[in-house]
């Protein structure tokens, strides 16, 4: 093998002898030599002069071994790379998330325990983010719905029902539910196509035949919770998503039980990836402290995210 002829060469010249080599490469001195003497030949050349006194490298053989030696220190390079990383001593997780609400806890202690290892966070609706997660562009995707497939693996995050949210001052802010019935009757923020939230609640008022009057539609979860705040219309959110603030209120739903899932999502043949099973591992231990140590750098929020 080519690269064994290159690596016995490279002990030899590197040790000064054919036994030294031997004992370092745990080989013996006769396989050390045929290494040598077929990389020789193949090529019709001399690499190492043997002298009565030792070994010395021929002019060839000098070159050829500042060759080898930077092709060896790249493999330890790339030995220590692959150590670290098997260790998450250094590396990268990007995860996508369509409500960061639901990952940061779990990214917090990620990143207490694992603080070599840089985090991007980035938004999207779950329509958006399985296509990302499909292009490797993310590690993991968070969304509200678990893929029919078993392309991907899934955990389950969380579950919440869906409220409404509505501004401050709105006629209804003073109650505490409402019905889907009366819901129609006033201007309602959508999101946009692809979120889960969106194809829920046309489901459910399709298969009662309601209509809605009015709608905008709202891209983001935080575009929706401004558009509401300024009475633009009422947003429905999960439970464990909503903010509670003074320009906002919650009302639940008197006929509506439909919830919400939130799932930790990857690709299955990326599972065994010591980087996913760190992230699983918390996820699984659920919400204990994060361990103790020094303060580890902030997170990276990408494009779209709230800082």
């Amino acid at each position: 093998m080519y690269y064994a002829q290159l690596r016995a060469f490279h002990a030899v010249a590197t040790h000064g002898g054919f036994s030294r080599a031997a004992r370092k490469l745990a080989l013996t001195q006769p396989a050390i030599s045929d290494h040598i003497r077929k990389l020789e030949e193949a090529h019709g050349v001399e690499l190492i002069l043997r002298r009565r006194g030792g070994i010395a490298l021929s002019d060839l053989g000098r070159r050829l071994y500042a060759i080898t030696e930077r092709l060896f220190e790249a493999e330890i390079e790339a030995d220590e790379l692959l150590a670290r990383s098997r260790k998450l001593d250094e590396g990268a997780l990007t995860v996508g998330a369509d409500a960061a609400t639901h990952i940061l806890p779990v990214l917090a202690r990620f990143r207490a325990r694992y603080p070599k290892v840089s985090v991007r966070l980035i938004s999207g609706n779950s329509e958006q983010l399985l296509k990302k997660l499909d292009a490797f562009e993310i590690d993991f995707a968070v969304i509200a719905s678990r893929p029919d497939t078993g392309r991907y693996a899934s955990w389950l995050l969380r579950e919440d029902p869906l409220v409404a949210f509505l501004a401050a001052d709105h006629p209804l802010a003073r109650r505490k539910s409402l019905s889907l019935p009366e819901l129609v009757k006033w201007p309602v923020i959508l999101r946009e196509e692809g979120s889960v939230t969106r194809m829920l609640l046309l489901e459910e008022l399709n298969r009662r035949g309601l209509v809605l009057g009015d709608a905008i539609e709202i891209e983001t979860r935080e575009a929706s919770r401004e558009a509401a705040a300024s009475g633009l219309g009422i947003g429905i959110v999960s439970r464990g998503e909503f903010l509670p603030g003074d320009d906002l209120c919650m009302l639940a739903f008197t006929d509506w039980r439909a919830k919400m899932s939130e799932w930790l999502i990857c690709l299955a043949a990326r599972g065994d990836l010591h980087l996913m099973k760190a992230v699983v591992a918390l996820i699984e231990a659920g919400p204990a402290s994060p361990r103790k140590g020094p303060p580890s750098p902030s997170l990276r929020l990408g494009e779209g995210e709230k800082r």
